[in-house]
């Protein structure tokens, strides 16, 4: 756990504390391209990997010793995929003009490195091999921001936005490059009839939840680069980057809660589950909740007075993440009872209203319209995904653990907007309340520090 929240803090991190150095180095324009290019790469990821890498986890139950056998497999069949993307595009690429063409062909390569690497950290993480998983989650992006950082600054190119694109699709090749070399260096290139069967029946209804997901996360940027403009986008992106501070903390505490969840819910312990969820669910709260209030000032060190519009848009950004942070409780139960198809038809759904939400509001609303949208549509896959969750195991996640942490972030958001320019008040409040919490909780603290 603490070294799994090391190497998120220090991955996130370095996302985050070099976003002002690259709101400076590049224009709101090419900062929003970059970001449309990576919304395309996350598409990408899934779709080349077939979301296989979620065959990972249960494959561990099922095909306890023959996992080695198993990831070769699906490192083998995602390196297929691949290729003929790749080629593809590769002879698609006249229909596209200018540097379209060569974008999408990086986008393709780092889609594909980035799936090799999601299959391998995800059996590295089931493995309970944390010290090379935290490796594998921390280098890339470093390695690839350094890169970005001095190619911007030491080669003239006639689009800046490469010089953050290229290097970081050649950090991402060359690291998929060492998962092959790794996978392969002790047993060939192999692919098994029967783990790829087991794989695809759990991981394709996956494909499409996937995809919808990223389309869910991804699509209010490149609705804007092309019904409004990629300065919008910048500023929104800004604003959606801002929001890792508090997702750096759910991310590396799920490292460490899916693989005890899975086996406690095999105990069918689920007082325990319930108990540590409604403790993870406040710290949680309290860190969105702070987020909120001080987060106009965090934003302006981020980036220079162009992106400052985009304060506005701070609480709604934040209670979307905070939707996606509840709603992977009940999208794991799903998970594991092996309801894919379910958890895909309703990231669909909720897909499909953003999108639509995006077309009849953003022309008129610009980037305000995309984040009320998004968190729109994030609360209606919570709801959705809880239904199914409790139709599947009703004594587990009950909804009134979710309703008081609800209530405290709207209670932020509504003191946010008050006192929007009186930053000494919003800190007091945000600072006090935490404080407050801190010592009412502070006998479960302590505990759990001492564990």
């Amino acid at each position: 756990s603490a070294l799994y929240l090391f190497a998120t803090l220090f991955n996130k991190g370095i996302a985050f504390l070099t976003v002002p150095i690259f709101t400076r180095l590049l224009s709101t324009s090419d900062y929003g391209i970059v970001t449309t290019y990576n919304s395309w790469v996350e598409m990408l990821t899934v779709g080349l990997s077939l979301a296989l890498y979620m065959a990972i986890r249960t494959a561990f139950v099922d095909f306890q010793h023959e996992k080695k056998s198993f990831l070769n497999t699906v490192i083998t069949f995602t390196l297929c995929i691949s290729v003929v993307a790749f080629l593809i595009v590769l002879l698609t690429g006249h229909f596209f003009t200018g540097t379209m063409s060569n974008i999408l062909l990086f986008a393709v390569i780092q889609g594909a490195s980035a799936a090799l690497l999601m299959d391998y950290q995800q059996y590295l993480m089931m493995d309970f091999k944390y010290v090379s998983r935290s490796l594998f989650m921390a280098m890339p992006n470093l390695m690839a921001t350094l890169a970005s950082i001095l190619v911007i600054k030491y080669i003239k190119l006639e689009h800046l936005y490469l010089g953050r694109i290229i290097p970081t699709m050649c950090v991402y090749s060359a690291w998929g490059l060492i998962v092959l070399i790794d996978v392969y260096s002790s047993h060939r290139p192999q692919i098994k009839k029967e783990h790829l069967k087991y794989g695809l029946a759990i991981s394709l209804p996956l494909v499409l939840h996937g995809i919808a997901l990223t389309i869910l996360s991804q699509s209010d940027r490149t609705m804007l680069t092309f019904l409004i403009g990629a300065d919008q986008t910048g500023i929104y992106s800004l604003v959606y980057n801002f929001s890792m501070i508090a997702m750096v903390l759910t991310t590396a505490l799920d490292g460490v809660w899916l693989p005890w969840f899975m086996s406690k819910m095999k105990e069918a312990a689920y007082c325990d589950i319930n108990e540590r969820a409604k403790d993870y669910i406040e710290f949680i709260t309290m860190a969105m909740f702070g987020l909120i209030l001080i987060g106009p000032e965090i934003l302006k060190v981020m980036a220079g007075e162009k992106y400052w519009g985009g304060v506005s848009i701070i609480p709604p950004i934040v209670l979307a993440n905070y939707f996606i942070f509840m709603y992977t409780f009940f999208v794991n139960v799903e998970h594991y009872h092996k309801k894919t198809v379910g958890i895909t038809v309703n990231t669909v759904i909720a897909a499909g209203i953003n999108i639509v939400l995006n077309f009849l509001f953003i022309p008129y609303f610009g980037y305000v319209a995309a984040a009320y949208t998004t968190l729109a549509s994030y609360l209606v896959s919570m709801i959705l995904h809880s239904i199914v969750a409790h139709k599947i195991e009703k004594e587990i996640f009950p909804n009134k653990q979710f309703l008081v942490p609800l209530l405290e972030l709207t209670v932020s958001t509504v003191f946010y907007y008050i006192f929007m320019n009186l930053w000494l008040i919003r800190w007091i409040f945000a600072f006090g309340t935490v404080a407050v919490v801190a010592v009412i909780k502070r006998k479960k603290i302590f505990a759990y520090l001492k564990k």
